[in-house]
């Protein structure tokens, strides 16, 4: 699809927009095609997409590029979204500027789109666990589990406050230390680009002081005062990790 070929937006009364990441492909997915996908790290799958990602690599300012499917009449049609700097105009290309809202089409495509290349190194992304044992008897915290208190505990609540919500749910769990509080436990998941979790994990310390994954509190520690400042792509990472795997019931 070129720069400036429509398509039908949200904004058309009656319209309806669909991306999907990948067409179904016995080779790949099948008809069961996620929502999103993280292809960061790997080879391009086509001539199409090898070209897209050797013209963002060789593009000053750029910094991210998707790769999404608009199901439109008659056929599919591939869409490519690049994050720039600067925000100008590249061929064959949706472009959106860093720090600005992307047009509801340009975030729609990017949002159920394949992330195929970013300016920085791809990173793994750790799920932080909540709880200390999970078994047949149910999830907990073990008697020695390290307690936070004063502004260390106020400081790490922050900052976990502070990470960007990549899948919200009202769904709670009971409070597995005060049951009679019953189900008050949040379970948004969240992420600063290099950790994901679950504000299980922030309630708890807010809470009770209990701190969270010894992996994840040192990286706490480590920022200082610097808060979490994922962009769009560390975000779809995380999201597409989460779709992706068993982070949803890693406790």
């Amino acid at each position: 699809m070129s720069a400036g070929a429509p398509y039908p937006t949200p904004e058309a009364p009656g319209a309806l927009v669909t991306f999907v990441p990948s067409l179904p492909n016995p080779r790949t997915f099948g008809q069961a095609v996620p929502p999103l996908l993280d292809l960061t790290g790997r080879e391009p799958g086509d001539d199409a997409d090898v070209a897209a990602v050797r013209v963002a690599r060789e593009l000053p300012g750029a910094v991210a590029l998707w790769r999404a499917w608009w199901l439109g009449a008659p056929e599919p049609e591939r869409v490519f979204v690049l994050e720039t700097a600067d925000g100008q105009a590249v061929p064959g290309m949706r472009v959106y500027r860093t720090g600005e809202k992307p047009t509801v089409d340009v975030r729609a495509a990017r949002n159920a789109g394949a992330l195929l290349w970013t300016a920085a190194e791809p990173h793994p992304i750790r799920v932080a666990k909540v709880f200390d044992v999970v078994d047949d008897r149910g999830a907990r915290f073990e008697p020695g589990h390290e307690l936070l208190t004063g502004a260390d505990r106020g400081q790490v609540v922050t900052w976990l406050d502070a990470g960007a919500p990549v899948f919200g749910t009202g769904s709670a769990l009971p409070d597995v230390v005060e049951p009679s509080r019953g189900a008050v436990v949040p379970m948004t998941y969240r992420t600063d680009g290099r950790w994901l979790w679950t504000e299980s994990v922030t309630y708890y310390v807010r809470t009770y002081g209990l701190a969270p994954d010894p992996a994840l509190l040192t990286h706490v520690r480590a920022a200082g005062t610097a808060l979490p400042t994922p962009d769009a792509a560390d975000e779809h990472r995380a999201l597409a990790l989460l779709l992706q795997s068993a982070a949803f019931v890693q406790s």
